[in-house]
């Protein structure tokens, strides 16, 4: 599988209605002010707290990013004189501001709405605290904002271990999913998969909105996974810790029979453990994925059995030399 030619997305922005349709109930959120604004266009992941810019000093303004309004922010405006405070909020909205947001339930003074209606910048209020806002908003906006990337292949969630299942078509990719989910283990998505970054090193797999858990099998079509097998058959996302890739046997090629040499594949740049599975009549692909998720799982807890085995035998020869 060469990962060098995959196409990787990063999102320029986002629209202020995506961020309120996703989060309006997760942190109770009402819009006050700016409605005509509500496609505003968000660039970047960060947060800004404009204190600085309303007292005054807009060198190092951090205008492209959401505004969050705490207590402090909008304790100190009650405080300013109202021409003044006028005045600095004027020079504040001459730059491009994608959207304001107020903790605690906040009330502003009546000028900085005036001035959100007339410049369209929304202005959404919730209840909760400022930290919980500041929290939950970077983590949506550093998944809306992650490289994706998408891969033809098929993601199962097998024994806890996500694998990524790849190959050439016809290889039985999805026969080898089917079979996997007739023994109990979850489908994530197959032919597409969306493929996203999270976490600084960590690689999702998420199912396709318009597939979502249906799976073409040939000689029998298409059929839908979930109504067939059951809503405890699928889900929708999957951390990838390990790619499977089939391929038709080739005498000529040397294939791995120890597991000493472990091999791994780039992905938007996190690397994940990459084994090579010859497909050729009569092996049962399912079963040595179900051992290889499992072997995997061994490894992560800190046992490697082919390095324990290597060992004894190391330990029987340096025994018999001595």
């Amino acid at each position: 599988m060469d990962t060098k030619d995959l196409p990787i997305n990063r999102k320029r922005s986002i629209p202020v209605a995506r961020l309120l349709d996703r989060m309006v109930d997760d942190l109770d959120i009402e819009v006050i002010a700016g409605f005509q604004g509500i496609g505003r266009p968000v660039f970047t992941a960060d947060i800004n707290r404009p204190g600085l810019a309303i007292s005054g000093y807009l060198e190092y303004f951090a205008n492209d990013r959401v505004q969050l309004l705490g207590n402090t922010e909008i304790h100190y405006m009650e405080k300013l004189p109202p021409a003044l405070l006028e005045r600095r909020l004027t020079a504040m909205f001459s730059f491009e501001i994608p959207i304001f947001v107020l903790s605690r339930n906040l009330s502003p003074q009546n000028v900085f709405l005036d001035l959100c209606n007339q410049r369209g910048v929304p202005v959404l209020r919730t209840s909760r605290s400022t930290d919980e806002v500041i929290s939950r908003i970077i983590l949506f906006l550093a998944e809306e904002f992650s490289p994706e990337t998408v891969v033809h292949g098929t993601a199962v969630d097998c024994y806890g271990v996500g694998c990524l299942i790849v190959g050439t078509p016809g290889v039985g990719k999805s026969e080898t999913a089917l079979e996997l989910v007739e023994r109990g283990h979850r489908l994530v998505a197959d032919d597409t998969v969306a493929l996203k970054k999270l976490r600084e090193d960590n690689l999702y797999a998420e199912t396709n909105p318009i597939i979502e858990h249906h799976m073409e099998i040939r000689g029998v079509g298409i059929i839908d996974v979930k109504a067939v097998f059951g809503v405890g058959c699928v889900r929708n996302t999957k951390r990838i810790g390990l790619i499977v890739e089939l391929e038709e046997w080739d005498q000529k090629a040397i294939y791995d029979r120890t597991g000493l040499e472990e091999e791994y594949l780039h992905i938007l740049g996190v690397r994940v453990p990459h084994l090579r599975i010859p497909v050729r009549p009569g092996r049962n692909i399912a079963i040595i994925i179900e051992v290889a998720a499992l072997n995997h799982r061994l490894k992560e807890l800190g046992t490697n059995p082919a390095e324990q085995f290597n060992n004894r035998i190391l330990g029987i020869m340096n025994q018999r030399n001595n």
